[in-house]
């Protein structure tokens, strides 16, 4: 199945010129396109408003399903709380992936619309993920090795980018329950991270660890991890000037080895020698190290850093396809596979235009807001599809066709959380504004 084919409503478009006329038609309420298959999408874009309350409601079914159906709720289960992770609609089959990280950032997603919609709902199901993150921690303070560590002696083998994209969580849970326990947690946890896996002054960490044979990885393998800004937010909680050394050292050593302008091509799990020496760009690169960057920048005032997270921004905004697309394999020379949709870093190029519209309030980047608003709007299934497990649920990509009408589609639970994020991140910055998406 062509792509085209398969968006047959229509999608979002990448960025367009606003006073140009003759490329838009701007209607003021949405509209039931029409069903022309393989050519519904056609040349002209329409600029298409949406009610703050119909935007909402997306995100918040998008935040039912983690808590509804993502989230298990099995007490027995050792993930009881976890987000289940993958589901592919053709087995109907779930694999559970990257469990503390994607829940992690599944409670920031929930609390968010807990804040937004003050339903204590979220806020319950927020707390339950907390929960999990926090039940195999090593919390006994005669044990030198694994005090602090977060994930279970008996872990095969735990990643430290994962480690640190899903502590911020922890930090979140304590500002909106005011239970001390979550601050506790996450400095217990940081601080494990920062003796046993960061290599000072070098700004990189070692890039796993393994519990179980009490075992670090070498060297060679280490990365300068930038999640979350983690470590700009530990120095604001607790003002221990460590913390934001650690931040600078981070930042720097990723504008050292910045390449291409906005990525960063020399790490993990980007892959230089891909296709032919084009390389493959991870579509989450720019998210994970280019968005803190602007972060560095309130931190430090300095030219450089917001400089770098603009570039990372801009990335996007130059990788994204016309109707609002990333893919998940990106090439330096800005190709990418035909059916390889990547529909969390959608998500996550939304957030990262947001706080630079709000920084700058530049035209380009409102634009590619609305654009890429108009495919998550796309991705995310309705209520009344036949497959329980995916209502409301976004979906990550496609599988590659196989010859049959059941091609079948790819979901990950990020592609909803950070798809209802994004929208509701648009809610709280565009507020008393009207709100719009594109789609051809």
């Amino acid at each position: 199945m062509h792509r085209r084919q398969f968006l047959t409503s229509g999608a979002s478009v990448a960025a367009f010129v606003a006073d140009a006329s003759s490329a838009y038609q701007e209607e003021d309420a949405p509209r039931v396109l029409d069903q022309r298959g393989a050519s519904a999408q056609g040349g002209s874009a329409r600029r298409i408003l949406i009610a703050r309350d119909e935007l909402l409601g997306h995100a918040l079914r998008a935040c039912d399903w983690l808590a509804d159906v993502s989230q298990i709720k099995d007490k027995s289960n050792p993930y009881y709380g976890a987000m289940k992770g993958e589901y592919d609609t053709k087995t109907r089959k779930w694999r559970l992936y990257g469990p503390f990280w994607h829940t992690g950032q599944a409670v920031r997603a929930l609390l968010l619309a807990y804040e937004l919609k003050r339903d204590t709902k979220y806020l319950d199901h927020a707390v339950l993920g907390g929960e999990y993150m926090i039940r195999n921690q090593a919390i006994d303070k005669s044990d030198e090795k694994y005090y602090g560590f977060i994930d279970g002696k008996q872990a095969e083998g735990t990643n430290t980018a994962s480690q640190l994209e899903g502590f911020c969580a922890l930090l979140d849970l304590y500002r909106v329950t005011g239970d001390t326990r979550w601050r506790e947690r996450f400095k217990l946890a940081l601080d494990w991270v920062v003796k046993n896996l960061y290599l000072r002054p070098e700004g990189l960490f070692l890039n796993m660890f393994y519990a179980r044979k009490y075992e670090f990885d070498t060297r060679a393998r280490a990365r300068p991890l930038n999640d979350d800004a983690t470590f700009y937010h530990a120095y604001q909680e607790f003002k221990d000037p460590s913390y934001l050394q650690i931040f600078r050292e981070i930042s720097d050593r990723l504008l050292r080895d910045e390449n291409p302008p906005g990525n960063f091509m020399k790490y993990a799990p980007c892959k230089p020698s891909a296709f032919g020496g084009e390389g493959h760009i991870h579509p989450r690169h720019a998210w994970w190290w280019g968005y803190p960057m602007l972060t560095a920048y309130d931190a430090f005032k300095e030219e450089k850093y917001l400089k770098a997270g603009i570039r990372a921004c801009d990335w996007y905004v130059e990788n994204v396809s016309l109707d609002g697309a990333c893919y998940y394999h990106n090439s330096l020379k800005g190709r990418h596979l035909s059916f390889d949709f990547c529909t969390s870093a959608v998500g996550c190029a939304v957030i990262m235009w947001v706080d630079l519209w709000k920084r700058t309030h530049q035209e380009k980047y409102r634009q590619a807001i609305e654009a890429s608003l108009g495919f998550l709007l796309k991705a995310q299934f309705r209520q009344d599809v036949p497959d329980p497990n995916i209502r409301g649920a976004s979906f990550e990509g496609l599988f590659l066709p196989d010859g049959t009408m059941n091609q079948g589609y790819y979901f990950r639970d990020i592609a909803t959380i950070f798809s209802a994020r994004a929208m509701l991140e648009i809610l709280k910055a565009f507020e008393g504004q009207q709100l719009y998406y594109v789609e051809y």
